[in-house]
């Protein structure tokens, strides 16, 4: 069961606190830092879709490419 756990989540958690500088939430109330770790989570995940999404038009433009 370990792991499984630091496969899925524990990369995220290090992530968002070692380069992303989510060490401390300033903020008072869960209600407020539930939506500091739900924008750092949106943030996390968009710079993983940007990264994935310039793989695929590298690849397309290089099919394109060989077209002409």
């Amino acid at each position: 069961m370990k792991g499984k756990r630091q496969s899925t989540v524990e990369p995220v958690f290090g992530t968002l606190t070692q380069f992303m500088g989510l060490r401390k939430i300033n903020t008072l109330g869960i209600k407020q830092a539930n939506k500091v770790i739900h924008v750092s989570a949106m943030a996390y995940n968009l710079k993983k879709y940007l990264k994935f999404t310039k793989k695929t038009i590298k690849s397309k433009a290089k099919a394109y490419e060989h077209c002409f």
